[in-house]
């Protein structure tokens, strides 16, 4: 009877000993696939990561293309309208003075021939227009003050008054360019020249850091000469 008893306890702790090794082998099993889930997702993560990461950069340069472009176009608005104003200087000149789109302009030797002859307006004006076409720009801001100081009732007073102003805008030389740009505004409110020049006082006042101050001139633009190119181009800068 105590044989059986010994033998039924061998036997017992053998299945348990068998069944405790299937548990352990059970739970080694469930931890490596725990194991390799939790690595499968931080791979996942890593990658989800990666491709926000290249969103966000793809977003980036898409944004720098956008303000480049819109940069370059700004600055061909520029462009085009300094090349409209200097066509409607010349149409000025040829009314006011019989000249035709191609006759010659004098070169830079009138200047000495105006320096000891009576004062030209013709001559003076053209010289220092021929100076800013070229980039001499203090030469035509000397120019343009000259005749202005010699013929301030000129027609074409504002038209120099304006070039001044393009001549420091030209050079960056902003606080200046607003300065003359306003005269052209404050001095010469009927001409033709004023919208072009509060068009640009606005300009001044954006590259001064005052951008309230530049939608305010503007704006006023835009009341005032509703259907003038340089009201259209003001609409446009206030739309951003």
């Amino acid at each position: 009877m105590r044989a059986l008893s010994i033998a039924f306890s061998l036997a017992a702790s053998v299945v348990l000993l068998v069944s405790g090794c299937g548990l352990k082998q059970e739970y080694r099993r469930v931890t490596d696939q725990l194991d390799t889930l939790e690595i499968g997702q931080r791979r996942t993560e890593a990658r989800v990561r990666q491709i926000d990461s290249l969103s966000k950069r793809q977003m980036e340069i898409l944004y720098q293309l956008n303000a480049d472009l819109d940069l370059r176009l700004k600055r061909i608005e520029e462009q085009l309208l300094i090349s409209a104003q200097q066509r409607e200087d010349l149409d000025s000149r040829r009314m006011e003075m019989g000249l035709s789109l191609g006759a010659s302009r004098p070169d830079t030797a009138a200047r000495k021939a105006a320096a000891k002859a009576e004062l030209d307006p013709k001559t003076l004006y053209d010289t220092a227009y021929l100076d800013i076409t070229r980039g001499h720009y203090d030469l035509a801001i000397m120019g343009f003050a000259e005749f202005i100081r010699n013929y301030s009732q000129h027609s074409l007073a504002d038209n120099a008054q304006y070039w001044i102003g393009e001549a420091y805008y030209a050079q960056n030389k902003f606080p200046q360019a607003l300065a003359e740009f306003q005269k052209v505004v404050d001095n010469y409110p009927k001409q033709d020249k004023v919208p072009a020049a509060m068009y640009k006082v606005g300009l001044c006042h954006q590259k001064l850091g005052d951008g309230s101050k530049a939608s305010e001139v503007w704006k006023e633009l835009i009341a005032k000469y509703p259907k003038s190119n340089e009201a259209a181009l003001a609409r446009e800068r206030l739309k951003e």
